[in-house]
């Protein structure tokens, strides 16, 4: 599985219910669309995604975020294509951060049979689980 994502700088700013707005879709990331592209079927937060290519937007919250995967890709930016687009959105765990994020960031960190996806940025950790099918 490959995400590839462009990394804004927080800059002193508050990001989340400023920067990013809470309760709407999200670029997740800066630039260009995120990607994910996946040579085999994946377990996304328990929902089934085929091996493909997809565009990832968030729809952040304070105590629960949306991840959205969408079947239509080479959106740039802010352009999601809408509702009708989305093979799924999932629910992502929120949590606090012990320390400020600088650089928005999504990792992948190994966690029973697959991986934690984590977003970081500022002191806001949006997580949810990986695995292959």
């Amino acid at each position: 599985m490959t995400i590839d994502y462009s990394s804004p700088r927080a800059k002193g700013r508050k990001v989340y219910g400023e920067l990013v707005p809470l309760g709407q879709v999200w670029r997740t990331g800066a630039n260009e669309a995120t990607t994910l592209v996946t040579p085999v079927d994946l377990t996304i937060g328990g929902t089934t995604v085929p091996a493909g290519s997809y565009t990832i937007f968030t729809v952040p919250n304070k105590d629960k975020w949306a991840l959205v995967i969408s079947k239509k890709t080479g959106e740039w930016g802010t352009d999601y294509p809408g509702q009708a687009n989305d093979l799924t959105r999932v629910d992502m765990k929120v949590s606090t951060l012990p320390s400020p994020v600088e650089n928005f960031t999504i990792s992948l960190e190994k966690a029973g049979n697959g991986a934690n996806l984590n977003i970081d940025w500022e002191t806001t950790r949006a997580s949810l689980m990986v695995s292959k099918k």
